[in-house]
């Protein structure tokens, strides 16, 4: 079901004297018992307001990274020249080092600077942002020892391997550390960029939808145009976020964005608008010195897949085909093979007590054994930690019309046939470990999506041929946002967006984020 257009819209916070937007006389009128002319005075603090937390934001990012990359290198200083500097291992007088150390500092701090490591709008998007300060930081070792050995300055490798490692670290755990501290103001509509969206209602409405996922990144979305409106003045556009303004038509840019304060638009009808009005477009926002952001077409596509490629000044995006073999699934089971075998040695005593525990409890067996799908729709056999009573799948359909679950998948909070040790291993996830002797066996994997009882998920169009290209895991995208709690539809769009965007990268960060999501118990039963 598409948006609605309702209206009109009342009150003074979302009152704008708008129609289809032809001319900036809309401007000097009144709607509602909200003059436009406070209207306009209350946009401009805002704007005010949000340029101010992104100056404060970078000279915070700066000020981090300058004490980082200064400690880095005078720990690398004293730690070699001084503490184990000799005459016969190299030794260097302490006004040379120290203006290696000046010369490193300095060379560091611009690269991190030309990399655009402090770009504002890499702002809640941390992967991109911690790729940048590995990258200049490599680029700086790398040149360093180049230039060392060209000119034989005796740049010292004990120097270089202390400096790397400690200025790395520190600068990503500085970098952590701001985002997550600016991450909570923003759950509490602090330091938001407010965003004018120009597109058609079910394009707006999908990017809202986005947007208010992914809260911490900080985009709260202030109206909406819509191209060719030509509907009453004041109505409503009704998305999943909420009711948001419609302010007129493409035509009403400029007037939207002074009346709302907004510091970027979003267009999401490049289509619709053309390559001439997009680029007209593009100019007036240059001289409001409003930010733009195009949306395009495809959704679920990550960064890495993306190439810009222009040809004869026109931009075009490359999608690259996703990656479901060749070398990179060499990597991808070399870490189960690895992961799995160091937590199975660490979890096994975990284990043991579990499989008591069970056994105590209503001295039933110890595991679960259920034919699931796998890669290629190939069946095999899951094992998991018994957390139901015996006849669990005799009542199962019981159940589910207890529970009134027509859906796709079937997962109560409420289910009457898990055991009281049951609870206990699922609300810890411990009921999952026994996995770890599929993923040796190779008929699963650590990360990937959850592996399908046959015949579960075939009314969705796609996605059991989808989830087939790659193989099932212990745990995946949709667990770490929200595990059961994820409604139906995210949790097939996040297996999908899985699929398509595999990478050895992301495995590490849902490892990661699952640990904190297991030790947080979010959302499991």
């Amino acid at each position: 079901m598409g948006p609605d257009v309702v209206g009109p819209v009342r009150g003074p916070s979302n009152s704008f004297p708008l129609g289809s937007g032809r001319s900036d006389d809309h401007a000097t009128a009144e709607f509602g018992p909200t003059p436009v002319s406070q209207l306009l005075d209350d946009a401009t603090a805002r704007t005010s307001e949000g340029r101010r937390w992104q100056r404060s934001y970078r000279r915070q990012v700066l000020a981090v990274d300058s004490i980082v990359v200064i400690a880095a290198v005078v720990l690398a200083q004293i730690g070699r020249f001084d503490l184990f500097g000799t005459e016969s291992s190299g030794y260097v007088s302490w006004e040379r080092a120290t203006a290696l150390s000046v010369g490193l500092a300095l060379t560091w701090l611009v690269a991190l600077g030309v990399l655009q490591s402090r770009d504002i709008s890499l702002v809640g998007i941390g992967s991109e942002e911690y790729r940048r300060v590995v990258s200049a930081t490599a680029w700086v070792f790398g040149l360093a020892a180049v230039t060392s050995l060209i000119l034989q300055t005796q740049l010292s490798r004990g120097y270089l391997m202390i400096a790397l490692p400690i200025g790395l670290v520190g600068l990503l755990a500085g970098r952590h550390a701001i985002r997550r501290n600016l991450a909570k103001k923003r759950l509490r509509g602090e330091f938001v960029t407010r965003v004018l969206i120009l597109g058609k209602p079910e394009q707006a409405a999908v990017l809202c939808t986005s947007l208010d996922r992914s809260k911490e990144v900080g985009y709260s979305v202030a109206g909406v145009c819509i191209p060719d409106y030509d509907g009453a003045v004041g109505q409503q556009l009704i998305t999943s976020s909420g009711a948001l303004p419609i302010l007129g038509d493409e035509n009403s840019v400029e007037v939207a964005l002074r009346l709302t304060g907004a510091d970027a638009l979003a267009v999401t009808a490049v289509e619709q608008l053309g390559h001439e009005k997009m680029r007209k477009l593009a100019w007036r926002l240059d001289s409001l010195g409003v930010d733009i952001i195009v949306v395009p077409g495809m959704t679920d596509i990550a960064g890495p897949r993306l190439k810009l490629r222009p040809i004869d000044n026109l931009p075009l995006f490359h999608i690259a085909r996703p990656n479901h073999g060749g070398p990179s699934m060499y990597g991808k089971r070399a870490f189960d093979l690895i992961f799995g075998t160091a937590a199975l040695a660490v979890l096994l005593p975990a284990m043991v007590i579990t499989a008591l525990a069970i056994k105590c409890d209503d001295g039933g067996p110890v595991f679960f054994r259920q034919d699931r799908v796998g890669q290629h729709g190939k069946l095999f056999r899951i094992l998991k930690f018994r957390s139901m009573s015996v006849d669990a799948e005799i009542r199962k359909g019981a159940e589910q019309s207890k529970g009134g679950n027509a859906g796709v998948f079937f997962k109560s909070a409420s289910d009457s046939r898990v055991t009281r040790v049951g609870r206990l291993i699922r609300a810890t996830s411990v009921d999952e470990l026994p996995q770890l002797f599929n993923v040796l066996g190779g008929s699963m994997s650590i990360v990937g999506p959850r592996p399908l009882v046959p015949g579960e998920g075939e009314s969705v169009e796609d996605f059991v041929a989808r989830r087939a290209l790659v193989k099932p895991g212990i745990t995946g995208l949709w667990q770490v946002s929200g595990r059961s709690d994820v409604s139906e539809e995210e949790r097939i769009r996040l297996d999908h967006s899985y699929v398509d965007n595999w990478s050895c990268v992301q495995d590490l960060v849902i490892v990661w984020r699952t640990a904190r999501a297991v030790l947080n118990r979010d959302g499991a039963y």
